[in-house]
């Protein structure tokens, strides 16, 4: 089972700050999934909304702020702020007891190149997996970085949806030589999702259980249909699923 943190969890922490993945790290998840989007003087920042309201309060877009106007906002729960992906990094490099990997999904436009020169000048190609919905953003970071995984978040994927996956004939016939695709708990009815990506030797992934009423029984009932790994919301919620596995 692949454990992913979603926005390095989502309950008992502000989702996509320090916060959030110091408790993956305790939790030793095997990714901590986060979204990148650039400021207007195009700095990589952590946010997985395009605009700002829901989380800090603020009706403006994060494309039309600088990174100087970034930084200033907090969130009303916890007194988090906004890090930047570069922040994230080093914190992530500072602590050597980490085991935890960075599914980094390029959620904003022209944010490949960007986060792909960030990878380089730290040197983690083999502690990162590109993720996205989007097609050209991650044919872009694959052209720069071929060594560092794919996956694909085919849920809101306009170029290669669900069903063009469960009709692709052949692996060689994929856009992209995809080692995860993660697709939302409520689109996944029996094993077709599943045993489509077996067959190109790809993993299962699942994502969408922060407002299901019982995410533990739909937790596990994907993973009795073959799912290969869950990216949780709620970190109380990984020991029970572990716990569970063991008994399996």
């Amino acid at each position: 089972m692949i454990y992913v943190s979603h926005r390095g969890f989502r309950v008992g922490v502000v989702e996509n700050t320090l916060q959030a993945f110091q408790r993956s790290i305790e939790l030793k998840m095997d990714y901590i999934e986060l979204d990148v989007q650039l400021s207007c003087d195009g700095y990589l920042f952590v946010l997985h909304d395009n605009k700002l309201e829901r989380i800090f309060q603020n009706s403006d877009f994060i494309a039309n702020l600088s990174s100087k106007d970034l930084k200033l906002l907090r969130s009303e729960e916890f007194d988090q702020g906004i890090p930047e992906l570069k922040e994230v990094i080093e914190y992530a490099l500072s602590n050597k007891n980490i085991s935890s990997k960075l599914m980094i999904e390029l959620k904003g436009l022209g944010t490949a190149k960007p986060t792909c020169k960030l990878i380089e000048e730290y040197n983690i190609e083999n502690r990162v997996v590109f993720s996205g919905r989007n097609l050209t953003e991650l044919k872009l970071a694959h052209e720069k970085l071929p060594q560092v995984p794919i996956c694909l978040n085919i849920t809101k994927c306009k170029e290669f949806t669900l069903k063009h996956l469960l009709e692709t004939p052949s692996k060689m016939t994929l856009p992209l030589p995809f080692s995860m695709i993660s697709l939302k708990s409520n689109l996944i009815n029996g094993k077709k999702f599943p045993d489509k990506c077996h067959e190109f030797g790809i993993k299962a992934l699942s994502w969408g259980f922060y407002d299901k009423p019982n995410p533990l029984t739909l937790i596990k009932s994907l993973i009795s249909l073959g799912i290969d790994g869950i990216l949780f919301d709620d970190p109380e919620n990984v020991p029970i699923i572990r716990n569970w596995g063991k008994n399996q």
